[in-house]
């Protein structure tokens, strides 16, 4: 069952004043399965009484940067002894960064 489908049964549900556990209830009495949770409708009913019956999903935007990348590399390169990967667990040798090794303990 497609998404679409259960909306348009959510609508459904939302004109008959149904709250959100008897909607709940109805849709999966239905199929048999767990199509609708409660956090699902509720959402969906929310958006109903504020009037939105758009059926379509909402557009999601991408969360703006908040660390500006100019200013993370001058940075980094201004204390490049101590990079992010040397925070992580890794180690310098020989020039190279490399995991640290494990002991005994961490190896069973």
């Amino acid at each position: 069952m497609e998404i679409k489908d259960i909306r348009v049964l959510m609508k459904y549900e939302f004109h008959r004043s149904a709250t959100t556990r008897l909607a709940v209830a109805n849709i999966n009495s239905v199929f048999g399965i767990q199509v609708a949770t409660n956090a699902t409708v509720a959402h969906r009913l929310k958006t109903f009484r504020s009037g939105d019956f758009e059926q379509s999903n909402e557009s999601r935007r991408e969360p703006k940067t908040q660390v500006d990348n100019d200013v993370l590399k001058a940075t980094e390169e201004a204390n490049s002894s101590q990079s992010a990967r040397a925070q992580i667990g890794n180690v310098k040798k020989l020039d190279k960064w490399i995991p640290h090794e494990l002991t005994d303990a961490q190896k069973e």
